[in-house]
């Protein structure tokens, strides 16, 4: 997700911390039906206004943090989003991220969502999405939006979903996503990883010649 320098802004005690425990607490329940193959935990004491999908071992995880899920500008439909974005990087197929090749990338865990994603989650909970409610309540989170920055150029092309605008208008316009054949990330990592290689050969290849002389 785009949550990088946003500060955390809890929703209220009383029946305000209680409602949000509550909804909480039937979207995880509904992911987990959803989803039984995957790990679902809140971290409801870290102030990180983020979610992360991750590999444990040999279980496949979703972590809301606390400062997202009890974030006051997040809804019900963001709360979704978030979670079902971070699915989307355990089970999308096409672009990997650089970090770890066994996770979707960034715009194939979006496109995710929409061709199957929110379908799979209303087919067996009946939990359905808005993605203009779940826009509204991201882009109250996030710092792209606010500061119209562009987006980073890290590798051979540049992502819509590196960029809120841009992933924004993608989001409740699909038929407007690019086609990216593949993922800019995914290239760059393959770049280094042919360059690594090619480094570690060449030192070999120095070493064997240095040992016949």
């Amino acid at each position: 997700m785009l949550f990088a320098n946003v500060t955390s802004e809890p929703v209220g005690k009383g029946s305000a911390r209680a409602c949000r425990d509550a909804l909480l607490c039937d979207i995880l329940a509904d992911f987990r039906r959803a989803f039984p193959d995957l790990l679902f935990e809140l971290d409801e004491g870290s102030a990180t206004v983020n979610a992360q999908a991750f590999i444990r071992g040999n279980d496949r995880v979703v972590r809301i943090y606390g400062g997202l899920a009890y974030h006051a500008a997040m809804n019900a439909d963001g709360l979704v989003f978030a979670l079902l974005h971070e699915v989307g990087h355990h089970l999308s197929k096409g672009g990997r991220l650089a970090a770890n090749s066994e996770l979707g990338c960034e715009c194939a865990a979006d496109r995710w969502i929409l061709a199957k994603g929110a379908a799979r989650l209303r087919k067996q909970t009946g939990r359905t999405l808005s993605i203009e409610r779940a826009v509204s309540s991201i882009e109250q989170l996030t710092a792209l939006a606010a500061c119209g920055l562009r987006a980073r150029k890290r590798g051979p092309s540049v992502c819509w979903a590196d960029h809120w605008p841009r992933r924004k208008h993608v989001l409740v316009r699909p038929e407007a996503a690019p086609a990216i054949p593949r993922c800019y990330l995914s290239s760059f990592l393959r770049l280094n990883q042919i360059a690594q290689r090619e480094t570690t050969n060449g030192c070999a290849t120095s070493r064997r010649q240095r040992s016949r002389r």
